[in-house]
């Protein structure tokens, strides 16, 4: 489970000048910033470290923020989320909505930082995050010579071959978007035969009462 990182803030920007200038400033303002250049390279990064705050560009390759975003609410809902853009939708459906947003062009340095301090502030110190039972999960079944399987890091589903050696077979797969390793098994279809209980003079031949 990752650590709590007090005082810590994640940037996610694809823009590096963008991540030096708000490190810089937030270091200043007595906070850790640690790097990620889009939502997947974030979602690696929390498998270590768990921030007080989270700032995101919401337009990036890989994995945009509304989805990085997505990811955060549904996998590490108390974390705060301060989302920044060359442009803010008029809207933000509950799934994806950030707790404050900023457009970068009109961006003051002051006021994001007093509403950074403000969020850590009201931040639970301790992240509850839901028991993590290390066992295979079961897959769905995919196009034919595949099996559907979705990562519990980034949540995103990928494929993955299969062959009838596979049955039964706890297997691990690695995530084709954020490199997680993902345990599964498949189970046989076919169904099992039991042994007949041996006839009454076949148990009295071998003995048997």
């Amino acid at each position: 489970m990752p650590e709590v990182c007090a005082g810590c803030v994640l940037v996610v920007d694809d823009d590096p000048l963008m991540r030096g200038l708000l490190s810089r400033h937030l270091k200043k303002a007595g906070f850790q910033a640690i790097h990620a250049e889009d939502g997947i390279d974030a979602l690696v990064k929390l498998r270590d470290a768990l921030p007080s705050v989270i700032i995101a560009d919401l337009k990036m390759p890989r994995m945009s923020g509304f989805e990085f975003i997505g990811v955060v609410r549904r996998r590490f809902p108390t974390i705060p989320v301060i989302a920044l853009s060359g442009w803010i939708p008029s809207e933000f459906s509950e799934d994806i909505k950030p707790d404050c947003w900023f457009e970068k062009s009109m961006l003051e340095f002051p006021e994001l930082l007093q509403t950074v301090s403000y969020l850590a502030g009201i931040a639970p110190k301790h992240v509850d995050l839901p028991q993590v039972i290390s066992i295979p999960i079961r897959p769905r079944p995919g196009r034919a010579g595949y099996v559907a399987l979705t990562c519990p890091d980034c949540l995103r589903p990928f494929a993955v071959p299969s062959t009838p050696e596979d049955r039964t077979a706890e297997q691990t797969a690695v995530c084709v978007y954020c490199q997680a390793r993902v345990p599964f098994l498949i189970e046989s279809s076919a169904p099992q035969l039991s042994t007949p209980n041996p006839a009454p003079e076949e148990r009295l031949k071998a003995g048997g009462r």
